[in-house]
């Protein structure tokens, strides 16, 4: 088992995911004490429906909102009320 600290898993997740996605255990250890521990998932517990990926999308809102919506967030980042 391989041991890396929270900030090295921090600057390289993916490449500890990598690792972790191919079988490698990896302990992550904060202020040098364990803290979590990296495994690869195990895909036979991931149970996915027979409407995975079937679904459509659809607006909820007919006719949309007419540009009120950024209006809106303008506002409120320039801290109009």
């Amino acid at each position: 088992m391989k041991m890396v600290t929270l900030k090295q898993l921090k600057e390289d997740l993916s490449g500890w995911a990598e690792k972790a996605a191919k079988g490698e255990s990896i302990q992550v250890t904060k202020y040098n004490k364990p803290y979590i521990t990296l495994v690869r998932s195990n895909t036979q517990d991931l149970h996915i429906g027979s409407r995975y990926g079937k679904g459509t999308l659809k607006c909820v809102i007919k006719g949309g909102l007419g540009g009120l919506s950024l209006k809106y967030l303008s506002e409120d980042r320039d801290g109009i009320t």
